[in-house]
């Protein structure tokens, strides 16, 4: 689910960028790589996939 929503948020910025209409095409294509980039890292980084585990700290 939570891949569902990383590229979810990155369809809707581009498509706004783009419907904006301000953005010159190497701005969206910027844009882009950097949308990418970030999915790339959340891919490495994350995982949406494992259950919690929170852990708390033993008393000495």
């Amino acid at each position: 689910m939570g891949w569902l929503f990383a590229i979810l948020f990155a369809a809707l910025s581009m498509a706004a960028l783009w419907k904006s209409g301000r953005c010159s095409r190497m701005a969206l294509e910027l844009s882009a790589a950097a949308l990418l980039v970030g999915l790339a890292g959340y891919a490495w980084q994350g995982s949406p996939d494992m259950p919690g585990n929170p852990v708390s700290s033993s008393p000495r």
